[in-house]
This record gives C-alpha cells, sequence and structure tokens, in this order.
C-alpha cells in the first residue's frame, strides 16, 4: 500500500525491513517478504508509472562517462519510476553456469558460494521473472539436445523470456494492494548515516522536504552504478567504511563484450529451426545458443561466452533486405521505434549517425513483394499475440546468418566507479565511470569462435565465415565492446573485507544491517545477463533473513 508524506526530520519509528528501489530485484525481494509475512518498507526514487515513449531523460542519473564508446547513458541504462529497469528491460533470463563459480587460473576472483547453493532460487526466480512455469513446478535451463554435439560445444542451455517484460504490470497490483508492503514513491535515499557498526538511518529526499527513517535491516536494490554511487557518497562522511578510500568500493566494474564479427552458414538451412524462439508449455519463449563446455573453456584458456544466429545489422543496407531495411525505417524514427523496443536496444538496431536512410528506402521498396508477408508475420507476432515473441529471424535458403557473440569480460581493478565534483539535483555527487576492455577480453572473443568454428565443422554442423580480415579482427571486437546495462562487480563479494564489500550472505562487511541485492556483488560477469541470478540471490538473502529473524 502506499505511504503517506514521510515523517520530516525525525524518525517516528523504526521499520522491520526497508529495501531501496523496485526494480526487478527490489520488487522481487518486497513481494517475497510479503509472501513471508513480513512487513517492509519500499523505497522508490520515481512516482507510480513510466512511459518509456514519452519519459524525459533522468537527469538525476547522468554520469560522467570516461570513455562514451564503452559504456552507454546512464540516462537510458537507469529508469526511475515503480519497477525500475523492468519497463526498459528486454525480458531475456539466463542462469550463470557451473563454471562461473570455479576458480579459473585466468580470471582474477573466486566466488564465495556454489553454484549449488544458488541454483534452487532460480525457479522461484523465474516465477517473478514472469518466464516460469505458472503451477510451481520446477524449470529447467538445460534441454538436451539429439544428437549432443562434439568437440568442447553444447546447445543444450536455453535463454527464457517473460511472457511480459514490463513485469511491473503483473506485479503492480500486489504491491500497492498488500497490507504488509509500504511503498514510499518519490523517495530518494541521498545518503547513510552511520553509527557503530550498523546503519542508523537512511537520510531522504522527498518532495516535501528532507526525511529521515530507521529500519533493522537496510537491503539496496538501487541497481549496480547506482548501489555504488550511494556507499561512495556514505563513505564520504565515513571514510573507513566499505573497505576505506581506495578500497574496493567501485572496482572491477564489469559488463558483457558483445558483437558481430563472423557468420554462420549451415550445411542444412533446416537446421536454424533448432535455434529460432521456441514457446513452450509455460507460455514463455525460449531459445537455444551456442556455448563452449567448461572443459573446453579450461583447455583454451577463454572466458565464457555464448552464440546465437542472428539476422545482419538493420542499419547496415548492405544487407539489400527489405524486411530489415523496413524495420529499421521504423525503428529509427523514435516515436516509432520506442514502442517497437526499449531504448537500449533500439540503439543498438539503429546504428551511427548519420543513418542511411536513402539506401534503406531502395531496400525497402524493392523488396515490398517479397517482404510483405514476413513483414505482416513480424507484426501478427510483436503486437497481436499473448506473449509478444521477442525477436525474429528473416530465413533464408542459403542458411547464412549473422553470428552474434555474448561474453563474459575479465575484471580489472582499474575499471571502476568513483564520484565527480558536479552533484545533482538530490545534492548527490554524480558517478564517474570508467569501465575498461582488455586485450584478454578481445583475445577470448577470438579463441572461442576458433573453437566454435572447428567443433561446428567436426559436427557436419555449420561453418564461420569472419566479416573482417584476421588483421582487422581484434580492432573491430574493441570496437564493439561497450556495455553499461549488466551492471557487476563494484560491490563484489567475499570473504576478505579489505578486498570485497558484501559477505556470502551479501551482509556489507563491517555494518550488522546493511544488505546488498545487486549484481554488483559479482565476482564474475559470466556470458549470462545478470538479472536472472541477481533475483535468485535476493530471494536467497530473504530466505537467510527470514530464517536469522525468526
Amino acid at each position: 500500500m502506499l505511504e503517506p508524506a514521510l515523517p520530516q526530520n525525525t524518525p517516528s519509528k523504526i521499520w522491520d525491513l526497508c529495501i531501496v528501489g523496485t526494480g526487478p530485484v527490489g520488487m522481487a525481494l518486497a513481494l517475497e517478504f510479503d509472501r513471508l509475512g513480513r512487513d517492509v518498507l519500499v523505497l522508490e526514487t520515481g512516482a507510480a508509472d513510466f512511459n518509456p515513449a514519452t519519459a524525459p531523460p533522468a537527469d538525476a542519473s547522468r554520469a560522467h562517462i570516461v570513455d562514451p564508446a564503452r559504456h552507454a547513458d546512464m540516462q537510458i541504462a537507469v529508469c526511475r519510476a515503480l519497477g525500475g529497469t523492468s519497463w526498459t528491460w528486454g525480458g531475456r533470463s539466463v542462469p550463470y553456469d557451473d563454471i562461473d563459480f570455479l576458480p579459473r587460473p585466468f580470471v582474477d576472483a573466486t566466488w564465495p558460494v556454489t553454484h549449488a547453493e544458488i541454483r534452487p532460487f532460480y525457479t522461484p526466480a523465474a516465477n517473478y521473472l514472469l518466464c516460469g512455469p505458472v503451477s510451481g513446478d520446477s524449470l529447467e535451463f538445460t534441454l538436451p539436445f539429439t544428437p549432443p554435439l562434439t568437440g568442447g560445444v553444447t546447445i543444450d542451455h536455453v535463454e527464457r523470456w517473460a511472457r511480459e517484460s514490463r513485469i511491473i504490470l503483473e506485479h503492480r497490483v500486489r504491491l500497492l494492494a498488500s497490507p504488509r508492503i509500504h511503498l514510499a514513491l518519490n523517495s530518494t535515499v541521498i545518503r547513510l548515516n552511520l553509527a557503530a557498526g550498523s546503519v542508523e538511518s537512511l537520510a531522504i529526499s522527498t518532495p516535501s522536504g528532507p526525511a529521515t527513517i530507521q529500519a533493522r535491516r537496510v537491503l539496496l536494490a538501487l541497481g549496480g552504478v547506482e548501489t555504488t554511487r550511494l556507499l561512495l557518497h556514505t563513505q564520504q562522511s565515513s571514510p573507513t567504511a566499505f573497505g576505506g578510500i581506495n578500497g574496493p568500493l567501485g572496482r572491477y566494474y564489469m559488463g558483457h563484450i558483445s558483437g558481430k564479427i563472423a557468420s554462420i552458414t549451415f550445411n542444412d538451412p533446416a537446421s536454424i529451426s533448432a535455434l529460432d524462439f521456441k514457446l513452450d508449455q509455460t507460455g514463455a519463449y525460449h531459445r537455444r545458443r551456442f556455448t563452449l563446455t567448461a572443459e573446453s573453456q579450461l583447455e583454451n584458456a577463454v572466458l565464457n561466452t555464448a552464440f546465437w544466429p542472428d539476422n545482419p545489422s538493420f542499419y547496415d543496407p548492405s544487407h539489400r533486405s527489405g524486411v530489415l531495411s523496413a524495420v529499421f525505417l521504423a525503428l529509427a524514427f523514435p516515436p516509432t521505434g520506442r514502442r517497437l523496443l526499449p531504448e537500449a536496444i533500439r540503439l543498438a538496431h539503429t546504428g551511427p549517425r548519420p543513418y542511411p536512410l536513402a539506401a534503406h528506402l531502395r531496400n525497402a521498396i524493392l523488396g515490398a513483394p517479397s517482404a510483405a508477408a514476413d513483414i505482416v508475420r513480424i507484426l501478427r507476432d510483436r503486437f497481436l499475440t499473448k506473449p509478444k515473441k521477442p525477436g525474429f529471424l528473416v530465413s533464408n535458403r542459403g542458411g547464412r546468418y549473422a553470428l552474434h557473440y555474448h561474453a563474459e569480460q575479465v575484471p580489472h581493478p582499474d575499471s571502476r566507479i568513483t564520484l565527480s565534483s558536479d552533484t545533482d539535483s538530490f545534492g548527490m555527487p554524480r558517478a564517474v565511470i570508467d569501465l575498461r576492455f582488455t586485450p584478454q577480453d578481445v583475445q577470448s572473443v577470438l579463441d572461442s569462435h576458433r573453437v566454435l568454428d572447428a567443433a561446428l565443422r567436426q559436427n557436419n554442423l555449420a561453418r564461420l565465415d569472419y566479416l573482417y580480415s584476421a588483421a582487422e579482427l581484434p580492432d573491430r571486437i574493441y570496437a564493439q565492446a561497450s556495455d553499461g546495462y549488466h551492471q557487476v562487480g563494484t560491490t563484489r563479494m567475499g570473504t576478505d573485507p579489505a578486498a570485497c564489500v558484501v559477505d556470502p550472505n551479501l551482509r556489507v562487511h563491517g555494518l550488522d544491517n546493511l544488505f546488498i541485492a545487486s549484481s554488483s556483488v559479482f565476482p564474475t560477469s559470466g556470458q549470462a545477463n545478470s538479472t536472472l541470478l541477481a533475483v535468485a540471490f535476493a530471494l536467497r538473502l530473504a530466505a537467510h533473513l527470514n530464517t536469522t529473524d525468526a
């Protein structure tokens, strides 16, 4: 239920649990505590509604990006509204892999938990993310393919999509109606007041003035960058907190390195069917992807990487496809494009300006007769059916497609978030984001493609053809290296307070009542986007607190 204006200046009560943030992680936390019968105060910086097509930029989230080519604008990577980035999220859920949790000699990171400890929370996490079974049955992200592939490559693992990517639309009624969820909108936490090894209170900015609240347990679920910014700002008043100035807080910032450097041609063009989107009995779409086995990754000293066939880049008119050019033209017009795709994904598909509009118009006109049926099918699947199909492949008789890669980024201490002297409208210093990709990231992408190509040929399935010369490939990979949506590593978990920010139960070292529920606690980024694992960790945290508080 909605709370009235928060009390000014002096706390009027001590809340049992306080969650800061209502994105996919904060939302799941609030709903899980409600299920457990626990009262919780939830603080959201934004309002109840958000329209991605017309919303103004979130200036409070604006950051200084050291290298704009490497990181997305934070004004599109953050959404300040009830539901957070669930308004702009693509709806994809992918679990991490066993190898992500294992020591690897070529990766400077150690997970203090095992994958087995987290795996039981994937199904309830998928249920909150609307891509799991509605009956409560267990959910599998592994579907054995027959016959199995050899050569260190598999297509057994699947990614799943939410039946409704804007999951807030499904959960909003319960969030607002539950008598145990006390929701305060337009309430921005600007500082944590620390004393005697705990969070004594939270300083909050509201439209009616400053407010202060107290809670026995404080759970930060603001996303990786905003959580880190709040802690860094708090550290300015408490320099020994979070490992001290120039300690682990803000370091090891990671996302993923992603793009296309090769095409894949299937020996049997009909083989693409196995890698297309499938609607399963849960009512959600899933898709297989190529991944390297754990043994192959260790043998070849490569980072975790996933691959899938894709359409050629929409923005490059040299594909000469009437369908793809028609889609590009729709995406390039912002009022239309923002209705088709979340803004971040739209911008990735429209590419750099200036747009070659004349070439795309020529493709669309010349290809109109043969493209009409495909366009009708795409529009039907995207707008007229439930659930919406998350994407499409334009099939071709030659069996040739672009190959998209989505690869792990190695942790590096100088890839980090710090604070600027510039402040936002709430008086908080803006983040300075220095996301760095390394030669190891680039070489791993190259080596992973080499392993995949050899395995595809060994299985008589397909072959890779590179889009650039061997000499050009490293520069092309680096040119594609950019993220900002999968915010990993800046409050990494571990057992050493000098090297990590939170312990294996997500409690901040040195503070007995502060917890972080965010992908920022992950020591490595894996091949998967971070939402499913972040929610799984949040549900594990809820179970832990419910047990310890009993």
